[in-house]
């Protein structure tokens, strides 16, 4: 059985909703998990009651780390207090006889064959994602000071066997123990924590797909061509999932990222069938302004951006 799991509230059943549809349009036999952190929503709406299965953080208590984190984050930050369910919600998932779970954030998105991550954890307990953000400091010193900054891997997609029940429950504990964006202690969140994982955990297995977990961070890395007509990955390899955060739209809107704007027009069309205006709440309304050829002219001679280009041309020829 291919398990997804997500963690949301009400106001993203949607989200949760489209994830699923995505999933079973290119593995139907997939299964999408769903934890509700809403005390109050016991009843799923019928346009989405049926597919995805719904779990709520009473289903939890029996994890030992759920109530804590509750006490610690639900009234306080319910961002925070879903973040710090990840690992606890996988647990719960892998002792009800899952055999192997994928945790996703709900603005993922499948645009391909994606039962080989499962075939991963045939051999590894526990499967990480890197950014993969460009990490040459003389092209993109953001890119770099990114990754040290927030963390190696992204916590939008772990994936675990039984044998990483181990370690998700550390992850959940040091989730619990502090939850803060304090680069003087290290600390993003529940991110950076997953930099430790491998030292945890030595079968852990590193997704180096360059189609896996597209997003604006990592658009050097896994350079978007046209070949033959169809969309590949750093020339070969089929885009299986994209991360639609807030700064990937941003970034295929602005045309940036232009390759990927068929499947942002796909996402966006998916959840407005369920009345969600995806560029409204991602904070670009309005679009129409990066359809202007001086934006787009702009963009590009951004003197930053220039005199980086100018740097690594000096570089490369000393």
């Amino acid at each position: 059985m291919q398990t997804y799991c997500t963690i949301i509230n009400k106001s993203y059943l949607a989200f949760a909703y489209v994830l699923y549809q995505s999933l079973i349009n290119h593995e139907p036999e997939s299964h999408l998990q769903v934890l509700l952190i809403d005390d109050t929503m016991t009843i799923i709406p019928e346009e989405f009651a049926h597919g995805p299965e719904y779990h709520n953080i009473n289903s939890l208590m029996q994890e030992p780390m759920t109530g804590k984190i509750k006490d610690k984050y639900a009234a306080t930050n319910q961002n925070v207090f879903r973040w710090a369910l990840k690992p606890v919600f996988m647990c719960y998932l892998l002792k009800k006889g899952f055999q192997k779970v994928i945790f996703t954030d709900p603005d993922m998105f499948f645009t391909g064959k994606h039962c080989f991550l499962f075939e991963e954890l045939n051999e590894h307990a526990i499967m990480l994602s890197p950014h993969w953000g460009n990490v040459n400091p003389l092209r993109d010193e953001d890119g770099l000071f990114s990754v040290l900054r927030n963390g190696l891997y992204s916590a939008g997609f772990i994936a675990a066997n039984q044998k990483g029940i181990s370690t998700l429950e550390w992850w959940a504990e040091v989730c619990h123990f502090k939850m803060e964006k304090r680069q003087d202690l290290g600390l993003y969140d529940d991110q950076k924590y997953l930099n430790i994982v491998p030292l945890l955990e030595p079968t852990t297995v590193i997704l180096r797909h360059p189609g896996c977990n597209l997003a604006s961070i990592n658009i050097e890395t896994f350079k978007r061509e046209i070949v033959e007509t169809r969309l590949r990955i750093n020339g070969k390899y089929e885009p299986v999932f994209i991360h639609f955060t807030r700064d990937t739209i941003t970034n295929i809107l602005n045309r940036n990222d232009t390759l990927l704007k068929p499947f942002l027009e796909e996402y966006a069309s998916s959840l407005a069938k369920f009345g969600i205006e995806l560029y409204k709440i991602s904070g670009n309304s309005d679009f129409l302004k990066y359809d202007k050829i001086l934006y787009k002219f702009k963009h590009r001679l951004l003197l930053r951006t220039r005199m980086k280009r100018f740097l690594y041309f000096l570089a490369e020829k000393l």
